[in-house]
């Protein structure tokens, strides 16, 4: 019987909440890009604005720089608990996994771009600080395809639990596929400066940013008792084990190694 590293994965699961909380806190408070910047903005507004507080922006780049990291444990603990799903085979569990660390890549980039057009705010023409912050909010932005591959996966993964107790219950599996359509917006913004479609707008930033955080939210609270509900499976495993005539028991759910 293989055991299932509960502490490690509730240390992961914690990771979600950790890293959403320092990265909302750097941007409101450090970086203040949240409301964003308009994109609108003349040259010469976008170089004022980063010249107020450089170096608390740059701080707040590090520390986001750093929280985004923490996205990759998260998508591992999921992953974990959608093999009890799938079992050996488990090409949704590994799909999610892959694109949630693709996901990490995309946020890591516009980070680092950020960080060059501040690094010589000074010496470079204010066009190219503008291109410099116009590449980094359509990359943060617009490169959604990766997330909603990643919750596509997720919700497709607990629509096709078919197990007498399900891991994760059936609605989050509707809500995991909403919200990779409510982010599909994100990707347009490519076509605007204005409005509800542009960087700063109600469909392409507000609405998307604030699903992002339910998501965690709701993704947490049912993973810790995804994990409980596992744990209690492997001890019960256990103490039924000297019991069974072959020397051991079955699980319904496949354990996580």
């Amino acid at each position: 019987m293989r055991n299932m590293n509960v502490t490690a994965q509730r240390l992961c699961v914690w990771c979600g909440p950790v890293m959403v909380a320092t990265w909302a806190l750097a941007f409101v408070f450090l970086c203040r890009f949240i409301p964003p910047p308009d994109p609108a903005y003349t040259p010469d507004q976008i170089v004022a604005k980063f010249s107020d507080h450089t170096n608390l922006i740059r701080l707040g780049l590090v520390i986001s720089l750093f929280a985004c990291a923490l996205l990759v444990p998260f998508c591992a603990v999921i992953a974990a608990q959608m093999r009890r799903i799938e079992g050996g085979r488990s090409v949704l569990a590994e799909t999610q996994l892959v694109s949630g660390g693709l996901l990490c890549v995309e946020f890591l980039l516009p980070f680092a771009i950020w960080q060059t057009a501040l690094y010589r705010l000074n010496e470079r023409g204010a066009p190219m600080v503008q291109m410099l912050n116009d590449m980094s909010w359509l990359m943060f932005l617009g490169i959604i395809s990766s997330a909603c591959v990643q919750v596509a996966a997720l919700g497709i993964g607990i629509l096709l639990d078919k197990g007498a107790k399900p891991v994760f219950p059936r609605w989050v599996g509707y809500f995991n596929i909403f919200l990779s359509l409510d982010w599909i917006p994100a990707a347009i913004i490519v076509f605007f400066k204005h409005g509800p479609f542009a960087w700063n707008g109600v469909l392409a930033w507000w609405i998307p940013l604030t699903m992002f955080f339910i998501w965690f939210v709701v993704m947490t609270v049912l993973l810790l008792r995804a994990i409980a509900d596992d744990e209690r499976q492997q001890q019960r495993a256990t103490t039924d084990e000297p019991l069974s005539s072959g020397g051991g028991s079955e699980l319904t759910r496949q354990p996580v190694s």
